[in-house]
């Protein structure tokens, strides 16, 4: 059974498409709606592909994990074919609205009617793909509220414009500071002074943004009651022998998890044929579940950026397991076993979903549905270092091939992806091998089948089973495996849970590291690949303060052993040496309270 194809909604980008009456065909396909928004009558057919990557197009194709923000590349309309003077970019995916004639809503007509917990979510967004924008050159986009959409609680970029100068977190700060008057009561002080510390360079990269924004995301969420369920299962299809695939929690029923404590659901898809895909997708889980409950993962030890360190840490832990016991069974090449692996973690207000590979997460809400992870294979490869459109780079040969997998090699050449988001409104998150996902059935099927649940028509045990069905007789090939994860969220009576946010001042920095477009932590990119198990290196100001002080306090050494071996130190005999000497620098500066403006 064939996919039906669905129409293409495409936002244009290039001179004179805004010159182009309604009705207008370019190209022989591209029929203009309104505006700048045409619609694809030929969707079967591959759209043209640009010959090189300009540098208008590479931002889209490096930013590729950000896609839950950034439109996709989807062609291009040559001059020739356009009858144009320059080419014109074509980009799907993008914050066009479900009936295809107009653009979602921006941000700032939103703003004042959202609560106080969506408003930090935004920039809370926002703060996270800062920094990566900035090292593409295209953090101005952010800066342009025509440019700023929002689908629920997501913000979504209409196109990415080109840096001019570089975008600093002044400018960042001066731009917000037009939201603060129509903030919500309860955080309109604390953005009022994060702003002030943002234009005043008290704070000075994305990290600091992060951490005062998680701060304010902490207490505001303590204003609500987040109740979880989950439903896992897996199947071994129509097909195949025997199963590969394993999950958590496996069971019938439902589990209703305490509000007080972390949901965890794991869906895991075996590599390497029986007696080796099964056995290794169940290690994975058992080690998993194993060093997440060694977590302190209670309210008061809430800290995000130390516990994306350790997720990451425990997939390495699995994943050598594993690859011990390939080592020991003496399992080589297209013998060793292996998994993919997609875990979501819900605590306190936050989920955490961790993966690798190509098995997938899910994010479905009454305002859509989100392909949260990036799959780790070369198609996707291709496109993250800007070497071709993903569309272009399906049709090339082994582009489904994975990069990498747990278990089948050391920890050093891993890289697991960590991403975590607040969660203020009800969803699901799906969690499923590619025995679902193949042939984009989730998109076909969620309107239907998952977003029932979310209007208590149907249970979660029923869309679970619906979706394996689903599975096995519209795709059939392969095992599946899924878990959904329901969260309901519901804002508490008390009133004392809504009070003013107030949180601690930046501390500020002690080294100067410089123009916060140099930061690249982990906690600002969550999606770049980094070696786990290594320590993790200090910042480039950082690394070259702490080696020239070092070299000079060496230098300063041999010099003074060399003075005292001429007996400069020693002239006076009647010199008595100073037990307590008075330091010469300037006592460090306290850190600076926040003050309302």
């Amino acid at each position: 059974m064939q996919n039906p194809v669905a129409k293409q909604y495409l936002w244009t980008v290039g001179e004179g498409i805004e010159d182009q009456p309604s009705g207008t065909m370019i190209a022989d396909r591209y029929l203009v709606k309104t505006n700048r928004i045409v619609v694809d009558t030929r969707p079967e057919l591959l759209p043209e592909i640009p010959s090189e990557i300009s540098d208008q197009i590479s931002p889209y194709l490096k930013l590729f994990a950000y896609r839950l923000h950034i439109p996709q590349v989807y062609g291009i309309i040559s001059p020739a074919k356009g009858g144009i003077n320059k080419p014109i970019i074509l980009l799907e995916k993008g914050p066009i609205a479900d009936h295809g004639e107009t653009l979602m809503p921006t941000l700032a007509a939103l703003w004042p009617d959202a609560t106080a917990m969506r408003q930090l979510n935004w920039l809370w967004q926002i703060a996270q793909i800062w920094q990566p924008f900035c090292r593409q050159n295209v953090a101005s986009s952010l800066l342009n509220s025509h440019l700023l959409m929002v689908q629920g609680r997501l913000v979504r970029l209409l196109q990415l414009d080109p840096d001019i100068h570089n975008a600093t977190l002044k400018q960042l700060g001066n731009f917000w500071q037009q939201w603060v008057p129509t903030a919500q009561p309860q955080i309109q002080k604390f953005l009022r002074q994060l702003t002030h510390q943002m234009i005043s360079g008290e704070l000075r990269t994305s990290t600091q943004l992060i951490q005062q924004l998680d701060q304010a995301l902490s207490i505001c969420g303590r204003g609500y009651h987040r109740q979880i369920e989950i439903a896992a299962g897996t199947d071994a299809g129509p097909t195949r022998s025997h199963n590969e695939d394993a999950c958590y929690p496996n069971g019938d029923q439902p589990i209703e998890v305490p509000p007080s404590e972390p949901a965890l659901a794991i869906v895991c898809d075996g590599i390497g044929g029986q007696d080796g895909g099964e056995v290794a997708s169940s290690i994975a889980i058992d080690v998993l579940r194993q060093e997440v409950e060694k977590m302190p993962l209670h309210q008061a030890n809430w800290d995000p950026l130390s516990l994306t360190p350790k997720l990451k840490r425990a997939i390495c832990i699995a994943n050598d397991v594993i690859c011990q016991r390939n080592d020991d069974e003496n399992r080589q090449g297209r013998e060793r076993m292996g998994t993919t692996l997609v875990m979501a973690l819900a605590h306190i207000h936050e989920v955490y979903l961790t993966h690798l590979g190509d098995s997938r997460v899910y994010w479905i809400s009454s305002s859509g549905c989100h392909q949260v992870t990036v799959d780790d294979d070369v198609a996707s490869r291709q496109v993250r270092l800007g070497c071709a459109l993903y569309r272009d780079a399906l049709q090339q040969g082994a582009s489904g091939a994975l990069i990498q997998a747990l278990g089948i090699t050391s920890s050093v050449t891993l890289h697991p992806t960590v991403q975590r988001f607040p969660l203020d409104e009800d969803c699901v998150f799906l969690l499923c091998s590619d025995g679902l996902s193949d042939r984009d059935r989730v998109e076909q099927y969620w309107e239907a089948e998952i977003l029932p649940v979310l209007r208590q028509e149907v249970d979660l045990v029923m869309v679970r089973d619906r979706l394996i069905e689903i599975a096995n007789t519209q795709n059939g090939h392969d095992n599946v495996t899924i878990a959904l994860l329901l969260i309901t969220v519901v804002p508490k009576d008390d009133p004392d849970a809504q009070k003013e946010v107030c949180i601690a001042p930046v501390v500020p920095l002690t080294e100067d590291l410089g123009d916060d477009s140099s930061d690249t932590s982990d906690a600002e990119d969550s999606s770049m690949e980094t070696v786990i198990g290594r320590p993790r290196p200090a910042p480039s100001g950082v690394n070259k303060i702490w080696f020239l002080s070092l070299g000079i306090a060496v230098l300063l050494g041999i010099l003074g052993a060399l003075l005292y071996g001429l007996g400069v130190f020693n002239h006076d005999p009647q010199a008595q040496p100073v037990d307590n000497p008075t330091p010469t620098d300037s006592p460090s500066t306290p850190p600076i309270p926040i003050t309302p403006l």
